[in-house]
């Protein structure tokens, strides 16, 4: 396939810069996954006796087609007939930081029982705090990761957010507050200072509707796309939320309010889907336990939307990624046959490469849970 995947010893205590130990073209399968609001995978197949095959190992980096950035976590090897072949998988970077849970800043080693972590500012302003916390400054060093870096705040997102965790891993705590503000993040290294950055991103509006951007239209009409597939789920919707404020001594004295989404009217009968919600809500000052139980219902309300999705296996004949258009970005996505036109984001993308060439399918806008997803939900509601 000719792809080039460059592979990197990460930096460590002992050795804080990166370093490089192989690179090889001769892979013969490459599958990539990129999510704008949270981690991505990759998994790569080569002949098992590849030079440089044996430095893809557990935690190694791997840096493939100068573009996807990647951490092993897994090595198969197999055999069958007369051919041997190896077989690595792992996250994107952004899997990083699902390895770490929010830890309250004062824990140690020896602290027993602790509150949450608290912050308070931009979007943006809360996200880079939480890094910091559990990544960069942690009083448990071991918890740092050596060059660990983030960009500059530029108080993107909403303009007064705040939010407060305990135990979350960083991951999932970054993607809820990502989504509710439409800002994704990203893990880049920077080989020259040996360090990883993380930033938040922003998407650009390429919609047909607009007249600033050039506009990205995926449609099977336009020649833009060859395969579709739509999805408009009401499975995991809920529309009524009762919100119990955690904390409480006896759980029948915990204050409980019901709570509808911003400009949504109370609904009735079949169209009434409920939910219970357990959130943390303290408040800097009395009298505003009610707000800021609502603030953060409205929040975990976001991951019980309707879920609108389209998966679009893309051609290159109009449009290309990585130059044309970005992920993250809002689009126009049509089939005009289903009757279906709509603006949406490009929040995931899927790449193919082996000997028939490479496959790119963009996923935009929401997707369903699968099973495990919602049950991992709902144990984080209880």
């Amino acid at each position: 396939m000719g792809i080039e995947i460059r592979i990197y010893e990460p930096p460590t205590a002992a050795s804080p810069h990166f370093k490089r130990v192989g690179i090889t073209s001769r892979a013969s399968r490459i599958s990539m996954t990129e999510s704008f609001y949270g981690p991505g995978a990759f998994e790569i197949e080569l002949p098992f006796g590849t030079l440089y095959a044996d430095q893809l190992k557990k935690y190694n980096l791997v840096f493939i087609g100068q573009y996807f950035w990647g951490i092993i976590r897994s090595v198969s090897i197999s055999a069958l007939k007369d051919a041997e072949t190896i077989t690595v998988s792992g996250l994107d970077l952004n899997g990083l930081l699902s390895s770490r849970p929010t830890v309250p800043p004062q824990f140690t080693d020896v602290v027993g029982a602790l509150g949450y972590d608290p912050a308070v500012g931009s979007s943006e302003t809360v996200m880079k705090q939480f890094v910091a916390h559990n990544v960069i400054e942690s009083l448990q060093p071991m918890r740092n990761i050596t060059g660990f870096v983030i960009a500059p705040d530029l108080g993107r997102g909403i303009p007064d957010d705040k939010y407060m965790t305990r135990f979350e891993f960083l991951s999932e705590v970054l993607q809820k507050i990502g989504e509710n503000a439409r800002l994704g993040w990203k893990i880049t290294p920077d080989l020259d200072a040996h360090s990883f950055i993380f930033d938040v991103l922003e998407g650009v509006d390429r919609t047909y509707g607009q007249h600033v951007n050039p506009r990205i239209v995926f449609s099977p009409g336009r020649g833009t796309v060859e395969a579709q597939d739509y999805i408009n789920s009401d499975a995991a919707m809920r529309n009524v939320f009762y919100t119990t404020r955690s904390g409480a001594e006896f759980a029948d004295e915990a204050l409980t309010v019901m709570y509808t989404r911003e400009g949504e009217d109370e609904p009735e009968g079949i169209y009434r889907w409920e939910q219970h919600l357990t959130v943390s809500a303290e408040t800097p000052e009395a009298g505003e336990e009610y707000n800021e139980l609502r603030r953060q219902a409205l929040i975990e309300a976001e991951n019980y939307r309707t879920d609108e999705s389209f998966t679009c296996r893309t051609l290159d004949t109009r449009h290309r990624y990585g130059r044309d258009y970005f992920l993250g970005d809002f689009v126009t996505v049509q089939n005009l046959e289903w009757g279906i036109s709509s603006d949406m984001q490009i929040t995931g993308a899927a790449h193919e490469i082996d000997s028939s060439g490479v496959k790119l399918t963009l996923t935009f806008g929401r997707s369903p849970l699968n099973v495990f997803g919602r049950i991992m939900r709902q144990i984080r509601n209880k």
